[in-house]
């Protein structure tokens, strides 16, 4: 009975701190979707207010009125999804090379990739801006994509799977005759999903976040990204702070639709490790 009653509270109390954990983070969350209803006035007013007093549904339509926001929309969608499909393949093939391919000098050559995650991005940015106007590719789709290519903590994810993938698989393919790019492509990356589909989400999210390069890499109105696009609602006028919440509310629209479509495998790839024990 007593060790029932312990189990019980242990499991009450796991509860109580998730619930708590959780609402914690989704706080900010609901703060800035209903700043996004509020006047200017309310949301500058002390003690702020947990929900709006007067409704305001024309801080969207505002935002398209102020900045050319569909443009930006479609500039980070489509930046995001290149720079991740790319980025994912090339951590997948990559990440088995190493990880189930025997050369010389592997360990060591993966050793320093493995050593530049070590090195902060933005102590890249300048070398990494010079080189892009050296070879004349500043400002362009191509600037804001291409640096996003390659993400080493993918490769190292994606080769701590593939270290643990069975060989069974791969050498049963071999003697029925299967090349090693169709052993890639029909067995191995079909089962690399679950991993696959949480590096996905953490790159779309690193991309789609992304300020700082774009702002330096390119100057042209038409070329911004969301990030940067929403940056311009900080005037000398000042801060449009309902403006700013209403652009950040749908700014996170496509974040949502995306993990809720690879939520299970995303999960699955989280937990995939655990589960091998």
């Amino acid at each position: 009975m007593n060790k029932k009653k312990k189990k019980d509270l242990g499991y009450y109390l796991t509860l109580l701190l998730l619930l708590v954990g959780s609402l914690i983070m989704i706080l900010p969350l609901y703060w800035m979707v209903v700043s996004s209803f509020k006047g200017q006035a309310e949301l500058m007013q002390m003690p702020p207010t947990m929900y709006p007093h007067k409704l305001v549904t024309t801080n969207f339509t505002r935002v398209l009125d102020s900045i050319p926001f569909i443009q930006y929309y479609a500039n980070s969608l489509g930046v995001t999804l290149l720079s991740t499909v790319v980025a994912v393949f090339s951590s997948c093939i990559i990440g088995f090379v190493f990880a189930k391919y025997k050369f010389k000098g592997r360990n060591i050559i993966f050793l320093v990739i493995l050593a530049f995650v070590m090195i902060p991005y933005d102590t890249l940015m300048i070398p990494l801006y010079k080189l892009m106007a050296n070879l004349k590719l500043t400002n362009s789709y191509f600037v804001l994509t291409v640096p996003y290519f390659i993400n080493i903590f993918g490769i190292f994810l994606m080769r701590q799977f593939f270290i643990d993938y069975p060989n069974d698989y791969l050498e049963a393919a071999e003697v029925d005759g299967c090349g090693h790019f169709r052993r890639f492509f029909t067995i191995v990356l079909p089962m690399a999903k679950p991993m696959a589909s949480a590096l996905f989400i953490y790159v779309f999210m690193a991309v789609y976040n992304s300020f700082l390069w774009p702002l330096i890499s390119v100057n042209s109105n038409k070329l911004f990204t969301l990030p940067v696009g929403i940056a311009a609602l900080y005037s000398s006028r000042g801060t449009q702070t309902d403006l700013i919440m209403a652009a950040s509310t749908m700014m996170v629209v496509p974040l949502m639709i995306v993990f809720a479509l690879v939520q299970k495998n995303f999960i699955e790839g989280l937990t995939i490790g655990g589960i091998k024990g």
